[in-house]
C-alpha cells in the first residue's frame, strides 16, 4: 500500500541527517533578514516574471535551488489556458504527493501561489496585511 505522506521514521531521518535538511537550514539562515521586507513580496506579486531587484532575485534563487524532494512546481493541465501546483515526494521513487486545492488561469498566478508557499516555508508568514497578497 502507498501512501501521500511519507512515514514518520523517514521524515524523521529526513530532518536530523540529510544534506537536504542542511539545505533548507542554510536557506533559512541566508533569507531570515527578508522576513519583514514586504516590498519584495509585493515586488514579485506585481510582476512574477521579468526583471526584478537584486534581492528579489537573491530570495528566488535560494528558493529554486532548493532540493527538489519536498518541492512545489507547476503543470499547465490545458493548453495555456489552465494550471496546476503539486509537491514533489519526500522518499523515492520521487512522485506527486500533494496537489494545490485550486487551479489556476494564468502561468503568473499559479507561480503567484507557489512563491507564497516556498515563502512560508524557507522563510515564514508573509509579511502582508490581509487582502494585500490579491495580486
Amino acid at each position: 500500500m502507498t501512501t501521500d505522506r511519507p512515514s514518520t521514521e523517514f521524515v524523521k531521518s529526513q530532518s536530523e541527517s540529510s544534506p537536504e535538511s542542511a539545505g533548507a537550514a542554510a536557506a533559512r539562515t541566508a533569507l531570515a533578514g527578508f522576513a519583514a521586507r514586504s516590498d519584495l513580496v509585493r515586488e514579485f506579486l506585481a510582476a512574477p516574471f521579468g526583471r526584478h531587484s537584486a534581492e528579489l532575485r537573491f530570495i528566488l534563487d535560494v528558493m529554486r535551488s532548493q532540493p527538489v524532494a519536498g518541492k512545489w512546481f507547476t503543470v499547465m493541465t490545458k493548453p495555456y489556458s489552465e494550471w496546476r501546483a503539486l509537491r514533489w515526494s519526500l522518499d523515492l521513487p520521487m512522485r506527486v504527493a500533494e496537489t494545490a486545492p485550486g487551479r489556476f488561469q494564468s502561468r503568473e498566478d499559479v507561480e503567484r501561489w507557489v512563491f507564497k508557499q516556498r515563502w512560508g516555508h524557507l522563510i515564514g508568514a508573509l509579511p502582508l496585511q490581509e487582502g494585500e497578497d490579491d495580486a
